[in-house]
């Protein structure tokens, strides 16, 4: 059956669903224990308790609702209608999470940003694991699929800029001195951003029926089959860039705003440094996809990975009162590694699927972005309740007028070094990475041959042999 033709109406509809996905996490990354420490009063230490202790119902509902929406039935479609149901919670659930509330015992105030977290990310889980899951069915065409992940990245890098600059420039210039109110508004006005692109991603995309029919297994067996996901070679090489790349850019965005704070003396530049460095992501985004059809997105994750790198080495050597114009083409240089590291992940991702599919018999991409979603958040989660451990650590304590030297040269070391650790690993692992534009062909065509009733045993030699490298199995 032939295909329906991708046009540009397709690619902004579709990519217009990750202003959700590529801002809010950014906010919360960068925002979020500064504001539970800073506004709300509690410690550094529980502000991490919160995300970390929040991410324990996300280990089920995460691959639970991959399952739930390879198996969904509406005359919506299996995974639209979930973007027609999630418009007024995805904006609720993100306001909630900025009201400055102040119990008389702590406990409950921990209490309301424990659930308040909680609904956020049940509500992003569903809607982003189904939105995710959606590229893999639009189109099977390798180049097709880098367009439709690239409009989404650069939605996601176009809402990460507007995430990293306009809500800091509300609390620390517009209401320098009413940071609640800032937070109160970035939460009602980002809410509504984050909320009304799903009408778009509804109305201007579809899905294949063909995928639809290739299940064989209801929710409750699918869910107990999870675990075959990691058995799967390219998938566990892929999930660790993505783990080890997100980290890294979980790590440096939380401790960005005490950085310039504490250590350059200078949090007005706070906004400055970290707009170019989401600039450069955008702009360089194209090269990278370009790059992705020519050599593979293995190699374009590479490339960032090394570059990334080195700007964290320059941060460890840098004096406090460097200008500013070093540090935004400092910044610039590590938006140009993020740019890679940041998109090539989720360009894989239906890669993954197909892969999954050779090895299971069955078309998951739901579970498969499912898994890839509870990675993403227990990441994070993992990541800010170490962050904020660490702070403690070193001895931050926000009461003070003015931190330890100690405290300062402990905030530049997290921020440096975290995120330098994690590149080296990234650059490693992904040079395995077996997946390239050729070997995409083979299994593409592989899997086409199986649909139309082929045997995997009559496979030619070269088919099975790239097969087993993908799926680290003998295929038969």
């Amino acid at each position: 059956m032939q295909e329906r033709k991708v046009t540009m109406k397709t690619l902004l509809a579709y990519g217009s669903g990750d202003i959700y996905g590529g801002g809010s996490f950014l906010i919360i990354s960068t925002l979020f224990i500064f504001f539970l420490s800073n506004v709300v009063g509690l410690s550094p230490a529980m502000a991490g308790f919160i995300i970390f202790a929040g991410k324990a119902w996300d280990a089920i509902s995460d691959p639970l609702f991959g399952c739930i929406s390879d198996r969904t039935k509406s005359r919506f479609g299996r995974r639209r209608v979930f973007f027609l149901i999630g418009i007024v919670p995805v904006g609720l659930s993100f306001f909630l999470l900025w009201i400055s509330v102040r119990f008389d015992h702590t406990f409950f105030t921990v209490a309301y940003y424990f659930f308040a977290y909680l609904f956020f990310c049940t509500v992003f889980t569903s809607v982003m694991v189904p939105y995710n899951a959606l590229v893999t069915e639009i189109s099977t065409d390798y180049r097709t699929r880098t367009r439709l992940s690239g409009a989404k990245m650069l939605f996601s890098q176009f809402s990460a800029l507007i995430a990293g600059t306009v809500p800091g420039f509300m609390v620390n210039n517009l209401y320098k001195h009413d940071q609640s109110k800032g937070f109160f508004l970035v939460g009602l006005y980002f809410g509504i951003f984050y909320a009304l692109p799903w009408i778009l991603v509804f109305k201007g995309t579809w899905e294949s029926e063909e995928v639809a029919k290739n299940q064989n297994h209801s929710v409750k067996e699918s869910f107990k089959n999870l675990s075959s996901l990691m058995k799967n070679r390219t998938y566990k090489i892929h999930i660790t860039m993505y783990l080890l790349a997100y980290s890294a850019m979980d790590i440096m965005s939380a401790a960005f705003i005490y950085f310039v704070t504490y250590y350059f003396g200078r949090p007005e530049i706070y906004i400055f440094c970290l707009g170019s460095m989401l600039l450069s992501q955008i702009l360089f985004l194209p090269l990278y996809l370009y790059l992705a059809n020519k050599i593979g997105k293995g190699k374009s994750y590479t490339i960032g990975a090394i570059i990334l790198s080195m700007a964290m080495c320059s941060f460890l050597f840098i004096p406090s009162d460097v200008t500013l114009f070093f540090l935004i083409i400092l910044s610039c240089v590590m938006g140009v590694g993020f740019s890679a590291i940041i998109a090539m992940p989720w360009a894989m991702l239906p890669e993954s699927s197909d892969v999954d599919e050779l090895l299971n018999g069955e078309a998951r991409s739901g579970a498969v972005a499912g898994m890839f979603t509870l990675i993403r958040k227990l990441t994070q989660a993992f990541v800010l309740w170490l962050f904020g451990t660490l702070l403690s650590l070193v001895g931050f304590n926000a009461a003070l007028p003015q931190q330890t030297e100690g405290t300062i040269t402990g905030i530049r070391l997290i921020f440096c070094i975290a995120p330098l650790v994690c590149m080296i690993a990234a650059t490693i692992v992904s040079l395995r990475y077996p997946v390239t534009p050729k070997t995409f062909k083979m299994v593409r065509d592989e899997l086409d041959r199986l649909h139309c009733g082929g045997l995997r045993e009559h496979a030619d030699m070269e088919t099975k042999k790239l097969c087993e490298n993908l799926t680290g199995h003998v295929y038969r």
